[in-house]
């Protein structure tokens, strides 16, 4: 019965880990990956689990717990697979408990002869306390399929505020308000400076013509004379620059002749040598 189901390597390995580490193995070694989820995988890894805690509290040897581990799995796929009664059970446990502390036995041993008497007592108790005392629960829990549940969670996303609005707002039993209005909050926008006087005057001689009705004539009211004036005014504001500077050249132009008949003069009266 030994070597049966766990390897000398996986006894080995198992004696020197912590309760936590022994499940997290067990559950390598046997494939129960959904033990969180699956009520059966989560009860069998706990059935093995204290199996072999119990073994390594009862100081067994290597061999000792994978024989008792062969006892305790045949025992539990007798009830998942076979679908035995407890009575057929314990006919098969007292099958492999046979031989134990006997040295010339008549029927066959069961396999399990490295153990004592003492200690065969000790996995019998063990065994009925573990397994044949819940023996209607784990029959109905290999019998029947586990109820799926399907639990929903509703989650509240909270959106941040928009960046021209101080974020998170402040706590009113946090924070002084003249302190927030001070330091915290957002400054208002600026004033648009007024128009000036001159900008009026510059706009209103800008958009004269679009306070003005189209159909009135500013000129109809004005005599021949205010014409006569309006176009002397305008005649000397833009040829009075001109004058001057046509006078300007023409003096220029005047010395300039009178510097050279001065120098002509000179030369005729010089006498020749």
């Amino acid at each position: 019965m030994a070597y049966k189901v766990l390897t000398a390597d996986h006894c080995k390995e198992l004696l020197a880990l912590s309760v936590e580490n022994m499940q997290l193995k067990l559950s390598d070694i046997f494939k129960l990956q959904d033990n969180l989820t699956d009520l059966k995988e989560a009860s069998i890894l706990d059935y093995y689990t204290a199996a072999v805690w119990w073994a390594k509290e009862n100081s067994f040897t290597e061999q000792q717990l994978s024989g008792f581990f062969t006892v305790i799995h045949t025992l539990l796929d007798n009830v998942k697979e076979k679908h035995m009664s407890i009575i057929e059970n314990i006919k098969e446990l007292q099958k492999m408990l046979v031989g134990i502390g006997v040295e010339h036995a008549i029927q066959p041993s069961g396999g399990l002869q490295f153990f004592n008497i003492q200690q065969a007592k000790l996995i019998s108790d063990y065994v009925s306390n573990s397994l044949f005392q819940h023996y209607k629960i784990y029959e109905f829990m290999f019998s029947h399929t586990q109820a799926e549940e399907i639990i929903g969670t509703d989650v509240d996303v909270e959106v941040c505020l928009a960046a021209d609005v101080p974020f998170p707002p402040p706590l009113d039993e946090g924070i002084n308000e003249n302190i927030y209005q001070q330091y915290i909050a957002t400054p208002p926008p600026s004033p648009t400076p007024e128009p000036n006087e001159e900008d009026n005057t510059v706009n209103k001689e800008v958009d004269i013509d679009k306070v003005l009705p189209e159909d009135i004539n500013i000129y109809s009211e004005l005599t021949p004379e205010d014409v006569r004036d309006i176009i002397e005014s305008v005649s000397k504001e833009m040829l009075g620059g001109l004058q001057t500077d046509v006078a300007k050249k023409l003096q220029e132009k005047e010395n300039q002749i009178i510097a050279r008949i001065n120098k002509i003069h000179k030369v005729a009266v010089t006498p020749s040598s």
